[in-house]
């Protein structure tokens, strides 16, 4: 689907539409789940943790952000969202989204999750773990999956994308010729998103 950015908002910050869009889907896997009392936790502060926090907490929910990136952290931070960069007490949260993508990470909130929990997974790659598939069904664990996005979560990421603060996004322009640094400068973890210019 091609979808027209509207003209009063800016091509840069109009690249954060597809990242922002991939939170919006999952957000409606699990909807059904969770209420403005609900205490929720994302490990990751990442692009898809960072969108997801503010999303969150524009929509009124109380949301921790636990990351090992200080920068990361401390952007979120200054938007009042709690941060921590150690995981610790995952049995106080209802909701747990993991945006890392790390096995050992996965393991650890499968494994420290509470009952009646909602664990949303949005990383890659976790691969193989061990499980006792018996805490899940003893403990009511709900355990969801989401990946990419649909038209209707396009349409509405650009029209929530003027509410949200992007401007971490959109800090570092590289030439299209330089997209090797680009890469290398991405690996690093030190921005957010790196934006290429033709």
């Amino acid at each position: 689907a091609v979808h027209v950015i509207p003209p009063d908002l800016d091509s840069k910050i109009a690249t954060v539409t597809e990242p922002l869009a991939v939170v919006l889907r999952a957000m409606r896997r699990i909807e059904g789940r969770i209420s403005n009392k609900t205490v929720i936790a994302i490990i990751g502060a990442g692009p898809i943790g960072n969108l997801f926090a503010q999303v969150l907490k524009l929509g009124g929910y109380e949301v921790d952000v636990f990351d090992n990136n200080k920068d990361r952290l401390n952007i979120l931070k200054k938007l009042g969202i709690g941060i921590f960069n150690k995981i610790d007490n995952l049995n106080k949260y209802r909701l747990i989204i993991e945006a890392t993508g790390s096995k050992e990470v996965l393991e650890r909130v499968a494994n420290e999750s509470c009952v009646d929990s909602t664990i949303l997974l949005l990383g890659f790659p976790y691969g193989t773990i061990d499980y006792n598939f018996e805490d899940l069904v003893g403990k009511e664990k709900v355990f969801v999956g989401s990946v990419g996005s649909d038209k209707e979560d396009f349409i509405k990421a650009l029209e929530l994308l003027p509410k949200l603060d992007t401007s971490e996004f959109t800090k570092k322009i590289l030439q299209l010729k330089d997209f090797k640094k680009a890469w290398y400068t991405h690996k690093s973890s030190k921005y957010l998103k790196i934006l290429l210019k033709p």
